[in-house]
C-alpha cells in the first residue's frame, strides 16, 4: 500500500480509484481500532514477510475471491431448465473483515 489519501489518510494500492475511501473528503470516517495480529504485521511493511505480502497482495486477494449467486425469482421456460438466468447488473456484497462483537467467525473473517 503505497498511496495515502490526502483527505482521510487511508492507505491504498497504486491503482485503486481515487476518492473511493471517503469520496474526496465528503464522508467523514470514524477512527478504526488498530488491526489485530498477524494482520497488522503483514500490512506494516517492515519485515521481509510483510514486504513480500504487500508486493503480492493482489495475488493473495485473488486466492480468496468467491462468487455466490442468489435470486428471488423462479424462471421456468418450456423445454429448458436453466440453472441461473441473469439479467441486468450483478452486485458485489462484501461482509465485514472482523466479526461483530460476541459472534463467531464466518466465511473469510479474521
Amino acid at each position: 500500500m503505497n498511496v495515502v489519501c490526502k483527505f482521510c489518510r487511508a492507505t491504498k494500492v497504486k491503482y485503486e480509484t481515487l476518492g473511493m475511501c471517503c469520496s474526496k473528503g465528503k464522508v467523514k470516517l470514524s477512527s478504526l481500532d488498530e488491526s489485530p495480529e498477524p494482520f497488522y504485521s503483514l500490512i506494516s511493511g517492515v519485515t521481509l514477510e510483510s514486504t513480500h505480502f504487500l508486493r503480492n497482495i493482489r495475488k493473495y486477494n485473488a486466492c480468496f475471491q468467491m462468487t455466490s449467486v442468489g435470486t428471488t425469482a423462479v424462471v421456468r421456460e418450456e423445454g429448458f431448465m436453466p440453472t441461473f438466468k441473469i439479467q441486468a447488473q450483478i452486485y458485489l456484497r462484501i461482509g465485514p473483515v472482523l466479526p461483530f462483537q460476541d459472534s463467531t467467525l464466518r466465511f473469510l473473517q479474521i
